[in-house]
């Protein structure tokens, strides 16, 4: 995460969108999998 993290820092702008995005990404897919359990039981 910390290597991440100050890999981002130091790169360009695009490498730090391309990581909060891939972020939102695995935030979104986890509430939908969640969802769909939880719709399940």
């Amino acid at each position: 995460m910390t290597a991440a993290a100050k890999r981002a820092t130091s790169g360009s702008d695009l490498m730090t969108f391309t990581g909060k995005l891939s972020v939102i990404t695995a935030y979104f897919a986890i509430a939908f999998v969640g969802a769909i359990v939880l719709g399940m039981i």
